[in-house]
């Protein structure tokens, strides 16, 4: 299966200046790889899109603390990477500072580049 990197400057870019925007159409599209990888749809991509729109971003939280947890615990297993005690719940605390969401792509979609790299090599 071979899943895209994404430039993490590019997304920390694209999610400040599209005010958020981005960060909906992200959600999206790490959310079918996620599924994809995982061989297990946690959530739809498009209903995760749908619930971002319609709750201004509160449903962000919950995604973060969900894929966050899958990420840190069963990608890393999955791909054999140690998480070294990572936990999502960091990712949901920065979304209660200005910019913090930035800090949670960008932090989720570099751990995301690891798994990559690993999966296809």
């Amino acid at each position: 299966m071979k899943i895209e990197k994404k430039s993490l400057l590019n997304v920390a870019l694209l999610s400040l200046i599209t005010c958020r925007v981005y960060v909906i159409y992200w959600i999206t599209v790490t959310t079918k790889d996620i599924n994809s990888y995982m061989e297990n749809e946690y959530i739809s991509p498009t209903l995760a899109c749908i619930l971002s729109i319609i709750t201004c971003g509160l449903f962000d939280i919950y995604w973060f603390y969900k894929y966050g947890n899958i990420v840190f615990n069963d990608m890393y297993k999955k791909a054999d990477i140690d998480s070294y005690g990572e936990n999502a719940f960091v990712l949901v605390l920065f979304f209660f500072i200005p910019f913090g969401y930035i800090y949670s792509v960008v932090t989720l979609q570099s751990k995301l580049n690891i798994i990559y790299d690993k999966i296809n090599s």
